[in-house]
């Protein structure tokens, strides 16, 4: 193997692009396979939690991050008519380790890009073949081209291809709940998310720029509706007319489908993160659902670790293989955590005492959650 390892990633979104930068702090500069045409424009806007900035510290880009979005101070959930029912204050945990950050995706990585090297992105180009069965797997790319690496890692979200190579037949699995998403004008925002909340249907919005908020709305549906964009418009205001307050009232103002996006919630568990010297980073390896908005965070402590682990590691197999034992535990309770609340509100049918029973208690029920999931063992250190 070469003194600086040849590592292809396959998929330029959030997790491909922040281990490209964690490689790139180790000095080392690996080949990027992007099927799409570009990494922008391609999604909405996300919160980042706290445990996303302490992770970005360790590479040098927590504060570009924060920089591209707003930071939000507290968290406060009603019921249906807008009365209050909980609260949870950002600002200590903000100051203590990293701020919680509404932000748009494409700000996000225009941050992650955003280091003094640039990206290696081949757009247009995915990996067809794989034979992972060496120590240096051999890639084919969808052009035709071969190639030979020491490690491949698939950052290529939850329809994986690369997933599907090593693991065939794992497949992503609908969790009985679909969310509509839009970002809209508002330019007399405050720093507050806020959630309305009732059996089996949230709505929830959050400032992600000046002028910017993202609101969104989760719901239980047996089925995934088939519905044309226009439809899928009428349908989130018809939802959010269930609730009383200015978001609801604002959704009431969109006008174009083109801006409002419907994602039918999908969950992947794989029954490993590597197979040889191929591994799976993100939603690629362990797709959940957004409850405790933890997608993107895991993709960017996956990256962070296995930058850090392969930039200090001169034996890429052990590397890989500690990789899955720091990541493992750490995903697999989140999982479980935001399995239980989307069992306890409703998104997969009536919370049964027996559904609860199959699903324990992993943080609090409550919205000191977003703390809880911070301070646990496996949180990177600061």
């Amino acid at each position: 193997m070469p003194d600086r390892p040849r590592v292809l990633i396959v998929g330029a979104g959030i997790g491909g692009l922040a281990l490209v930068a964690g490689l790139q702090h180790f000095g080392i500069v690996p080949t990027v396979a992007e099927i799409e045409g570009s990494s922008l424009g391609r999604g909405l806007a996300l919160m980042l939690t706290n445990n996303v900035g302490l992770a970005l510290e360790r590479i040098g880009l927590d504060r570009a991050v924060a920089g591209e979005g707003m930071v939000l101070d507290e968290i406060v959930q009603t019921d249906a008519s807008g009365e209050v029912m909980a609260h949870h204050d950002f600002r200590p945990a903000n100051d203590r380790y990293a701020p919680t950050v509404g932000i748009t995706r494409d700000g996000l990585i225009s941050a992650l890009s955003s280091g003094s090297s640039p990206i290696p992105v081949e757009y247009g180009t995915t990996v067809s073949a794989l034979d992972w069965s060496r120590d240096s797997p051999n890639v084919t790319f969808s052009d035709g081209r071969r190639a030979q690496f020491d490690l491949v890692v698939g950052a290529d979200g939850i329809h994986s291809a690369v997933r599907e190579m090593i693991f065939p037949g794992v497949a992503p699995i609908y969790r009985s709940f679909c969310a509509w998403r839009t970002v809209m004008e508002r330019p007399d925002g405050d720093r507050v998310f806020t959630i309305g909340s009732m059996p089996g249907t949230l709505l929830g919005s959050f400032q992600v720029g000046p002028q910017l908020v993202y609101a969104f709305l989760l719901v239980h549906a047996a089925e995934i509706p088939s519905l044309s964009r226009a439809q899928h418009l009428d349908r989130f205001k018809e939802l959010a007319a269930s609730f009383h307050g200015p978001i609801p009232t604002l959704i009431q103002q969109q006008r174009d489908p083109n801006r409002v996006v419907f994602v039918p919630v999908h969950e992947v568990e794989t029954p490993s993160f590597h197979q040889g010297r191929v591994v799976l980073i993100g939603d690629a390896a362990h797709a959940f659902s957004p409850l405790l908005a933890q997608g993107a965070a895991m993709a960017i402590e996956d990256a962070v670790t296995l930058a850090e682990l392969i930039g200090t590691n001169n034996d890429l197999d052990q590397a890989v293989r500690a990789f899955e034992a720091a990541r493992r535990p750490r995903v697999d309770m989140i999982r479980a955590a935001v399995r239980r609340r989307t069992v306890a509100r409703g998104f997969e049918g009536p919370a049964t005492a027996e559904l609860l029973e199959r699903h324990p208690l992993v943080f609090s029920d409550s919205l000191k959650a977003y703390d809880d999931l911070i301070e646990d063992p496996f949180a990177l250190e600061r």
